[in-house]
């Protein structure tokens, strides 16, 4: 006998370990290190005072007083503190108001300021200063480990012994040292960005799902499928199918309200 079908859980993030921010000031810890993690959500970081390292798809970031880091939506990243006294701001964020990577202003106390009022405010302020003058800041790493993490990023198609053999390195040596400073190794982080990629794609738009295995760099639909739920813990049609429903229940919101039902 057919089991009768489960509806499909609209919430998938609560399926899976991604991390969530709380919106604010927020102190860390003098011991302060957390692993290789995932958010679902896009969000921002403005660091008040202090220093600490981020490594991610982004590269690797040294991250101190001034500093503000936009984070983009399904991005995965590892923090060590490495300097004491860190304060920071997180806020939502609108993905893409403003460019994923790092940038930096000078008004940090209105930013402070705002942030103890409402969060809200503090993330008006913040695009409105990004926006008036976008400013990148010059700390971020730019070794080989992190060359080779950005060109993993955009082209899925390096292949990683071709790399070091063009830059004179073993095969052996760029494998440990990438996967001594980003925790994993260099083909595990290309399969991730490439099912990044595929994933953005999925939930903001309506191509086939064939196509965007094509043309993201997956050998076929199947093997994006299955990169994806590693990253994701969820298939891309379990994804395409919530983005399906959240839209239907914004629409159906706003028929109400024009209704004058709500």
């Amino acid at each position: 006998m057919l089991k009768p079908r489960q509806p499909l859980r609209r919430d998938l993030s609560a399926s899976f370990s991604f991390r969530n921010i709380i919106p604010g000031i927020d102190f860390l810890k003098h011991d302060f290190s957390l692993p290789r993690h995932r958010h679902l959500s896009a969000y921002a970081t403005v660091v008040l005072s202090g220093a600490f390292e981020e490594a991610g798809y982004a590269g690797r970031i040294q991250a101190s007083a001034g500093d503000v880091l936009i984070h983009p939506r399904l991005d995965c990243h590892a923090n060590q503190k490495i300097r004491a006294g860190v304060r920071l701001v997180r806020l939502p964020w609108s993905d893409p108001v403003i460019d994923s990577g790092l940038y930096h202003i000078d008004q940090l106390d209105q930013v402070a300021i705002a942030a103890e009022k409402s969060p809200e405010d503090a993330r008006l302020l913040l695009e409105e200063l990004l926006r008036k003058s976008p400013a990148k800041s010059p700390r971020t790493r730019n070794d080989w480990p992190d060359l080779l993490a950005t060109e993993l990023v955009t082209d899925a198609s390096i292949r990683i012994g071709d790399w070091a053999r063009t830059r004179q390195l073993a095969a052996e040596t760029v494998s440990r040292g990438f996967s001594s400073a980003y925790g994993i190794s260099p083909e595990v982080f290309k399969a991730e960005s490439r099912a990044r990629r595929a994933w953005l794609r999925i939930t903001g738009g309506t191509d086939a799902l064939s196509a965007i295995a094509v043309e993201t760099g997956f050998a076929d639909q199947a093997h994006m499928t299955r990169w994806i739920s590693r990253t994701t813990g969820a298939p891309p049609r379990a994804w395409r199918q919530t983005r399906a429903g959240a839209s239907a229940a914004i629409a159906a919101n706003s028929l109400r309200k024009s209704s004058g039902l709500s």
